[in-house]
């Protein structure tokens, strides 16, 4: 079921004091999708899907989410009140990729995240394809 379907874009600046999603414009295609639902007996690891394509308005915004995904997942699980390790991040391009944030658990003050992105396995893509088409 589609929750929400956007474009998001972003300027590239801080004027709320809040680290941008990139220090380079940027705009993106969002549809958050959610792919199960827990029940009493029954709790997903992954139930819900977040997928991404460069809306590219302009020449300017062309920014990838590849390499600054940890930043703009936390701006969307909180605006959206997603749990970002349960959610997987799908990124169109030329490739479809996947990645799930995990925390790095080194000790530091700020929470790192591991980002292995992959290509999309054939399970997961039956599972996002009825979301992908007007993308």
């Amino acid at each position: 079921m589609i929750l929400h379907d956007f474009i998001y874009e972003w300027d590239g600046k801080s004027t709320d004091g809040e680290k941008p999603v990139s220090w380079w414009p940027g705009s993106y295609h969002v549809k958050i999708v959610k792919l199960a639902t827990d029940t009493k007996d029954i709790s997903y690891l992954v139930p819900f899907a977040v997928i991404l394509k460069n809306a590219r308005i302009n020449p300017t915004m062309n920014t990838s989410l590849r390499n600054y995904i940890h930043n703009f997942a936390q701006k969307i699980s909180k605006e959206y009140d997603l749990d970002m390790e349960k959610t997987l991040w799908v990124e169109i391009d030329d490739t479809i990729q996947v990645t799930r944030l995990h925390p790095d658990p080194k000790v530091v003050s700020a929470t790192l995240y591991s980002i292995p992105w992959r290509p999309i396995m054939p399970n997961e893509l039956a599972i996002i394809n009825p979301y992908l088409a007007d993308m």
